[in-house]
Formats: structure tokens, C-alpha cells, sequence
């Protein structure tokens, strides 16, 4: 299974994001008109609550990496997304 943490802000925001070395192996992608964190450090998670932490915790140091303007510390994460085997989703949302 696979995890993925949407990402909310600005798109300029999300692309500085996108560009900066905070995070070995982290990645921000693009889905459509969503914008996605992903991470090799999700893998071994077995919950939405200890991905979300992680997330949280790998974009504070892309947006320390980026230079932390207003812009980039305002971009959070969103929706948790696991991906089954099956290629089936569970969305965990944001409380």
C-alpha cells in the first residue's frame, strides 16, 4: 500500500515547494488539478494519523529548505490518501 498527503496553497507556492531539498526522497507531484507529497518515509506507516505527522513534518522542512516566505508557510497538508493494492483509495480528511 501506498500513501499520499494532498496539499493545499497557492500553486506558485506548491512549485517553490517543489524545488527545494528539505527532504531526501520526498517528492511533490501533481494529480490532475491536485498537488500530492509523497515520501519513501510513508512506506512502513500503517495510519493516517502517523502519516499526516510525518507529512506535516517533511513539509517544514521543504518550506525551511525553500527560504520559509509567507507564501510557502501557508501551504499545509490536506487529505490523507491510501492506495490499496487493488489500486483502490481511502481518503482520510482533515479535521
Amino acid at each position: 500500500m501506498d500513501w499520499k498527503a494532498q496539499l493545499e496553497g497557492g500553486e506558485g507556492a506548491i512549485t517553490q515547494l517543489q524545488t527545494s531539498n528539505g527532504s531526501p526522497g520526498a517528492k511533490i507531484t501533481r494529480d490532475g488539478v491536485g498537488w500530492f507529497l509523497e515520501s519513501p518515509e510513508f512506506v512502513m506507516l500503517s495510519d493516517h494519523q502517523e502519516v499526516r505527522a510525518k507529512a506535516n513534518s517533511i513539509l517544514s522542512a521543504l518550506v525551511t529548505a525553500s527560504g520559509a516566505s509567507s507564501e510557502t508557510a501557508a501551504v499545509a497538508v490536506g487529505s490523507i490518501i491510501r492506495i490499496h493494492y487493488d489500486n483502490s483509495k481511502s481518503v482520510f480528511r482533515a479535521e
